[in-house]
Order: C-alpha cells, then sequence, then structure tokens
C-alpha cells in the first residue's frame, strides 16, 4: 500500500472516531439536558421553590410563583412573622410530583400539623421554554384561599402571634396555601383559647375559624364582689323582708327589730354563661343564718329562733368592654 493509501485510511479513522465522539457527547448533553429540566426546572422544583419563600416570610416572592397580586383586605398572613409561623407549624413537609402529561402537572406537598396528615395539591401549566431547552412552569391558582376569624367581646384578636383588629365580629385574612392559622384574645373580662385552622386547599376557598369566648376570672371576681356587698347590705337591715332582698322570715308572733341578725353563711357561686347571643348568670343560692326572738301574741312568752335558709334569687348582668355591672332581680 502506497503512501497516499495510508494518509486516506488515517483520515477515515480519525473522521469515524470523531464522529463517535460527537455523538456520545451529544448523547451525554441531551440526557443531561434532560435530567437538568426535570430535577432543577420541573413542576416539583417550582412548588419547592414557592414553599421556601413561605418559610422565609416572603409573600411578594411567593405570589410571584403563583402569577397573583397582592389581594385587598387584611394582609397580616401575606409577609413576616405570620408567614413564617404559619409554613414552620407545617413541620417537615415533603414535595412530591404525582402527574404529568404533556404541558400540564400536578404537584403534592405532604405534611403533619398536630399529629395529623395533611397535603395540598398544585396544578401547574407550563408557559414556554429557557434557552430553548428548559422547561418554565407556573402553579395555577386563580385567588387565594381566606380564613374568616369569627370572634366576639373583644375589638382585636391574636394571629400567629401578631395583634389585628376585628371589625363587626370578624375579620377575613387571604392566605398562601399551605398555611396553618391560630387565633386567641386576652381581654380583661373574656378571653378564648388559641384555635387553629390548616388550610389544604389551594382553591377560593373560605375556611372559618370561630374563637369561644370564654368569662375571664377577673370577670367572675367583679361579679362576686357587687353581689357580695349587696347581700351584705341585705344583712344588715334588721327587718324580717329586707328591701329589695330575697331574704325573708315570715311569723305570726311578735319580733323586736333589735334581735334580728341576719348573717350570710355561704355567698353563692358565680357562674357565667352565653345565651341568646349574650351573657346571663345562673341561678344564685346564698345561705343565710337568722337569730331573732319571737313573742307570743296570747301569751307573752318569749323564744329565741337560730336557724338556717337557703334563698335563690336571679341577677342581670351588663359589661362593657371596661365596666361591669349586676342588678339582682328580686321578685316581691
Amino acid at each position: 500500500m502506497d503512501k497516499s493509501s495510508r494518509s486516506g485510511s488515517d483520515i477515515v479513522r480519525v473522521a469515524a472516531t470523531w464522529a463517535m465522539v460527537l455523538i456520545v457527547v451529544l448523547v451525554a448533553a441531551a440526557m443531561t439536558i434532560a435530567v437538568a429540566n426535570a430535577r432543577i426546572f420541573g413542576p416539583e422544583r417550582v412548588v419547592g421553590d414557592y414553599m421556601k419563600t413561605l418559610e422565609q416570610g416572603d409573600g411578594a416572592t411567593a405570589l410571584g410563583h403563583l402569577g397573583l397580586e397582592a389581594p385587598a383586605g387584611n394582609g397580616l398572613m401575606l409577609s413576616g412573622d405570620p408567614l413564617k409561623a404559619s409554613t414552620a407549624a407545617l413541620g417537615d413537609y415533603e414535595v412530591e410530583e404525582t402527574a404529568q402529561e404533556e404541558d400540564r402537572a400536578s404537584v403534592r406537598v405532604s405534611y403533619d400539623v398536630g399529629g395529623n396528615r395533611h397535603h395540598a395539591d398544585f396544578r401547574l401549566v407550563r408557559t414556554g421554554r429557557d434557552w430553548l431547552f428548559f422547561d418554565e412552569w407556573q402553579i395555577q391558582m386563580g385567588k387565594l384561599p381566606v380564613v374568616t376569624v369569627n370572634a366576639s367581646n373583644t375589638t382585636d384578636i391574636r394571629v400567629n402571634d401578631v395583634e389585628s383588629p376585628v371589625a363587626a365580629g370578624e375579620q377575613a385574612f387571604p392566605v398562601l396555601p399551605p398555611a396553618v392559622v391560630t387565633a386567641s384574645f386576652e381581654k380583661e373580662f373574656f378571653h378564648a383559647e388559641d384555635t387553629t385552622r390548616v388550610v389544604d386547599g389551594v382553591d377560593d376557598t373560605d375556611e372559618q375559624l370561630q374563637l369561644v369566648s370564654q368569662p375571664t376570672q377577673a370577670l367572675e371576681d367583679a361579679v362576686d364582689r357587687q353581689l357580695r356587698e349587696y347581700l351584705d347590705g341585705c344583712a344588715g337591715q334588721q327587718v324580717l323582708m329586707p328591701t329589695g332582698c330575697p331574704l325573708a322570715y315570715d311569723t305570726a308572733a311578735r319580733v323586736d327589730p333589735s334581735t334580728i341578725d341576719w348573717e350570710i353563711a355561704d355567698y353563692p357561686d358565680v357562674e357565667i354563661a352565653g345565651f341568646d347571643g349574650g351573657w346571663v348568670l345562673r341561678p344564685l343560692d346564698v345561705d343565710v343564718d337568722l337569730e331573732l326572738v319571737e313573742q307570743d301574741l296570747a301569751t307573752g312568752a318569749t323564744t329565741s329562733v337560730d336557724l338556717t335558709e337557703t334563698y335563690t334569687f336571679t341577677a342581670k348582668l351588663e359589661l362593657t368592654s371596661s365596666d361591669v355591672s349586676v342588678t339582682p332581680v328580686v321578685i316581691e
């Protein structure tokens, strides 16, 4: 074989080698792009990035992931510490793609709240490609869910440890799902324990969170003081039927008023209950000791009386944000 023939064969072998190398490189590049597209630019990553913005309390960026603008109304739950607290309550959440078909995908976020398993399902749509190869995905959400907190006997509440006003007994809070909203309040006369609502839905929903008002010890003490003052005033009257009081003693004998001695043995237990949108006192029982001397009208003989009676009465309860008034009701 002459020199020119060998040179031609070498060129062919080199060209074939480079062609194979190029094919391998192209295949590897295609695989790399495919893997990167799925892992770095896929719908699961988009939802993961959204969840990270919630953890950081960055509501503005989170709204951008949803393609939404900040809604009107109370935005307390859409940024800062309340948003961070909401996401922190989800614990160690998991993000996983559940389905993908052509330009649509579904991604599930799973989490535990209070020992119960929850999940939120996000719908995504492919909106185009970046750098010709990498998919761009957008979370689809028409409107944010709303949690409406209902509360009575207060003008403000605490939502995820931040104060917020309440108008006409309720306040609506748009939330970035998934969300955990905890509300309560503490006032002089009434309080409501922490109540939590978990928002799993990613659609336009209205979740209700009802705070249950309960009387405080301060209210019960204020009512108790007024009842004691009232009953002490009754016991101080040296008559058989103290005016405006539930106390009464009936006898046909003559009684010297100076011998009448009423003593409150046991004051009523204060029980405040909700009724028909307001607050009432349950019927009150008071135990009273009575000492007096009776004189028989016929014989003139005197008899010492020492007894204990239980009297029952009711009282009207009137409340404002800073004052309480108790008005006993006695049937004459």
